[in-house]
């Protein structure tokens, strides 16, 4: 227990000094930089708005690193809570800036923050909280479904200012409900997994199917394409496949009792 509380210090440290100075040093050179005649529209609308409140989620992730650090070091039980909530915020923070990037055609630099924190958020989880693998790997795949809803809400938004059609006035507010419920689902089922979870996890996959799927078929007409706002009803139906497919969500949280009471 030493050593892990030794280890989830370190690392929580690390962290945290990615979020805090790496999200202010990227924003500082990025923030407001002028967009190619071939960016696509709402890409300014998102880098000048969505752009800053990316790195409140980063540099605030940062924070709760170097206060879980703390806990580490003076062996406070809340301690891997605390950096399991500073995850799932680093996470969203460093990847979805990305996106719009590419669309304007601009290097998509947040990478370079996002895949040290997926390679810390094996290392917090196996080597620090004893995590088994099936709950990894299933909290990172409703970790991606949380990503994917944010992404259509806010890629929701930037449609109703650009091209404001019924469509995404109609579905962006319940891509929200979605995405809260993912993040709850996700720090669920790394700490302990209880039946809520399980039922606000059913509801999220339906909620994103349910406007997500209609959103999909006509950006995909309109564009001519596949459209990157399927991502979400694609991770959410993988999702509620596992969830209802019988006894398959309690083997692989270990929430059989709870389940089945």
């Amino acid at each position: 227990m030493k050593n892990k509380n030794l280890l989830g210090g370190i690392l929580a440290t690390i962290a945290s000094l990615m979020g805090i100075i790496g999200h202010m040093v990227l924003f500082m050179q990025w923030y407001l930089v002028k967009m190619p005649q071939t960016a696509e529209p709402g890409c300014e609308i998102l880098l000048n708005y969505i752009l800053p409140f990316m790195a409140d989620l980063g540099i605030f992730a940062g924070v709760l690193f170097a206060v879980s650090a703390y806990g580490f070091f003076t062996k406070k039980k809340w301690a891997f809570f605390l950096s399991v909530v500073a995850l799932v915020l680093a996470l969203l923070g460093a990847w979805f800036i990305n996106v719009p990037f590419m669309a304007a055609g601009l290097p998509p630099v947040y990478f370079i923050l996002f895949w040290p924190y997926v390679l810390l958020y094996f290392l917090f989880l196996r080597m620090v909280g004893n995590v088994s693998w099936s709950k990894t790997l299933l909290a990172l795949l409703t970790g991606i479904a949380y990503i994917f809803c944010w992404m259509n809400g806010v890629a929701s938004t930037s449609r109703m200012v650009t091209i404001g059609a019924p469509i995404f006035f109609l579905v962006e507010r319940l891509h929200w409900v979605a995405m809260i419920g993912w993040a709850l689902v996700t720090v669920g089922i790394i700490m302990k997994p209880k039946e809520w979870h399980w039922v606000v996890g059913l509801i999220a996959a339906v909620t994103e199917l349910v406007v997500g799927i209609p959103l999909a078929i006509v950006t995909a007409e309109g564009l001519g394409r596949f459209s990157l706002f399927s991502l979400g009803p694609i991770a959410c139906l993988a999702l509620l496949i596992i969830l209802v497919w019988p006894g398959l969500w309690q083997r692989w949280t270990g929430a059989k009792e709870e389940a089945q009471a």
